[in-house]
């Protein structure tokens, strides 16, 4: 089974939806959709965002799922992940 299954169903879910991602390393990044894959032997799933499709003058940013600590939703405010309370 895929542990980061139920990230990827958030992104999919809200896909074109403004959000914003908090990574381990403190970048904050603007997310409107994703493309992802698996590497070889790895259950972390790599992102790249921005660009299915493309959004005009947004960053196009690179990382794997096992760095995200919160997603939120921008248009609400939720809280669609917590690494701290999935962790529990």
């Amino acid at each position: 089974m895929i542990k980061d299954k139920h990230i990827i169903d958030i992104f999919k879910a809200t896909d074109q939806i403004e959000k914003m991602v908090y990574l381990d390393n403190n970048s904050i990044l603007t997310v409107w959709n994703i493309a992802w894959g698996y590497d070889i032997e790895s259950e972390s799933a790599h992102i790249t965002t921005n660009i299915s499709p493309e959004i005009p003058n947004a960053d196009v940013d690179f990382f794997y799922t096992n760095q995200i600590q919160k997603i939120e939703n921008l248009i609400n405010g939720e809280i669609l992940y917590n690494k701290k309370k999935s962790e529990l």
